[in-house]
């Protein structure tokens, strides 16, 4: 089966409806914590509002891990001038550092920039959107509210002839 043949199938029809998504104000301790539990590797992420805010991978997890600790720092003290407008102390700074997966939040690392494509979408233009975007998930939406998200798994399981499971041939 290929993408081009097959241009009536929608993003509805392959996207998965169950939509978990991640708050903005979550550490990124709790953030790995929710990935783990549901077995995920990354998820919208709203506002307290609902609001569509961002997306956030294991991806920016481990960019944020992998930080030296002047980088965490500087993230944490942006973080505290742009949302309570307050200086931290260095000694401070260093405290929270050390333990930045409790401090610093999804807010911080998560990706600004949400792609995204309508829920008729035809799968070829999906497949379009995240190769030219290199991006492994897209949010589905109608209105502009995310109903959905397919993932490279998603098309992939379309594209499996048959609809037999897919398996690793080493």
């Amino acid at each position: 089966m290929s993408l081009s043949n097959n241009n009536n199938v929608t993003a509805k029809t392959i996207m998965s409806k169950t939509l978990l998504s991640a708050y903005e104000g979550w550490t990124i301790h709790r953030l790995a914590e929710f990935f783990i539990k549901h077995g995920i590797s990354g998820a919208p992420v709203i506002a307290s509002d609902h609001e569509l805010v961002g997306v956030v991978t294991i991806s920016d997890i481990f960019k944020f891990s992998s930080m030296d600790e002047s980088r965490r720092r500087d993230a944490l003290r942006n973080y505290y001038r742009e949302s309570c407008e307050i200086e931290i102390d260095e000694a401070s700074l260093r405290d929270w550092s050390s333990r930045a997966e409790y401090n610093c939040t999804v807010h911080q690392i998560m990706q600004r920039e949400i792609i995204t494509v309508c829920q008729d979408a035809n799968v070829s233009e999906v497949a379009t959107v995240m190769v030219s975007n290199n991006i492994h998930r897209v949010v589905v939406t109608e209105y502009k509210i995310a109903v959905g998200v397919i993932t490279s798994v998603d098309i992939l399981r379309y594209l499996q002839p048959g609809g037999n499971e897919l398996r690793l041939v080493v």
